[in-house]
């Protein structure tokens, strides 16, 4: 799972019949058959970069955004989006994990009651995402999201991959569970946006920082080439005591035009560092891999004075542990948990907002659009 890029397109078009060479670091020398050619839309023999931005401009760039490595689907039609399979878990001692969960369990502002445990089969969805950031530099990957896909409840996976990989198997039944596959995919989106930007939050600070420095810079040059115009109208068409005021007058709007000349310079070349330094993120999925397996389900009732809801915990077979429970509105949480008053979903401290305006808390998912007293 830690191949390289190159490595794995050598190996699909090898697979598919083309010869290929490296020549230097972030270059590969191809050969493909005529047919290859015309699927992947590139000459018969040529050069693949994969290197940002490409140093010749005869060469193929295949990074994770060229059209090349998008046009490698057309390789494997009506393949490579879900793949359906099994694994067959080992389940701990049900009593022991539900102390855990009665223990290790909280909400800030509500209880909850363990009512029963299940042994049953559930679904995880297994997303592979790609992330490409553009700015005075290009930065892009691939990472990994596990989904359950009764709760909506996320991990994000490194090394944790392959410690479950080699035991996924074909199953012998294909289930459709579309609506569910769907939902995950939602729920993954959401997650893996704040995850990307969490990732990139020393990069962005780096960005600011160089972003605030050009423009300081930009900032005192100009504002010196005023001052240096300044000095020289002043010296030119005011300290001469035999100075007309119709020269004054002239000297004035030529000074003042030279003046707006040198500020809308300064203004453009300030937007121009803006645009620079501008971080631009896409994530997009790669695949899924809808995983069937059995499971532990401890059903919760969660109380907030007087309403109460049933709500699914899972055993995680996977990373051996249970999972954490989800906020229904980032599914990604952060701090503790609370429950909202409307509909009892359960929100992480980020999501369960404060108005700035009334103060008032609300719930994101009932309100997506701010507060509902004030409408800020």
């Amino acid at each position: 799972m830690n191949r390289s890029l190159p490595d794995v397109l050598a190996d699909i078009l090898t697979f598919k019949g083309a010869l290929l060479e490296r020549i230097e670091d972030g270059y590969l020398e191809f050969i493909v058959p005529p047919s290859l050619s015309k699927t992947l839309g590139v000459p018969e023999h040529g050069k693949l970069s994969f290197v940002y931005p490409p140093f010749d401009e005869s060469v193929i760039s295949a990074s994770y955004e060229s059209d090349f490595f998008r046009s490698i689907d057309r390789l494997f039609p009506g393949k490579g989006k879900i793949a359906k399979a099994v694994y067959s878990s080992h389940l701990p001692n049900i009593e022991k994990v539900s102390r855990w969960v009665s223990e290790k369990i909280a909400f800030s502002n509500a209880s909850f009651r363990l009512q029963k445990v299940d042994n049953q089969r559930i679904a995880y969805a297994l997303i592979f995402f790609k992330y490409v950031a553009l700015s005075d530099e290009k930065r892009e990957g691939v990472f990994f999201l596990l989904v359950n896909e009764e709760n909506f409840s996320t991990f994000p996976l490194n090394a944790n991959l392959t410690a479950f990989w080699e035991d996924l198997k074909e199953p012998e039944e294909i289930y459709t569970k579309g609506e569910r596959i769907s939902k995950a995919l939602r729920a993954g989106f959401s997650a893996a946006s704040l995850i990307v930007k969490e990732e990139f939050e020393p990069f962005i600070k780096s960005l600011e920082r160089r972003l605030n420095r050009d423009i300081i810079r930009v900032f005192e040059y100009y504002e010196t080439l005023k001052s240096e115009i300044h000095k020289t109208f002043e010296k030119k068409f005011f300290s001469e005591k035999e100075s007309s005021e119709e020269q004054s007058e002239e000297g004035r709007k030529v000074l003042s035009g030279r003046l707006d000349v040198v500020e809308g310079e300064k203004r453009w070349k300030i937007q121009d560092l803006v645009s620079k330094y501008a971080l631009n993120i896409r994530i997009e999925p790669i695949c899924i891999i809808d995983i069937e397996t059995e499971s532990l389900v401890f059903w919760l009732e969660v109380r907030r004075r007087l309403s109460s809801r049933i709500f699914p915990l899972s055993y995680n077979p996977f990373l051996k542990k249970v999972d954490s429970l989800p906020c229904e509105n980032c599914f990604h949480p952060r701090g503790t948990y609370y429950l909202c008053d409307e509909k009892l979903h359960i929100l992480c401290a980020t999501c369960f907002k404060k108005c700035p305006g009334c103060g008032r808390e609300y719930c994101s998912v009932c309100y997506p659009k701010g507060c509902p007293r004030c409408k800020k």
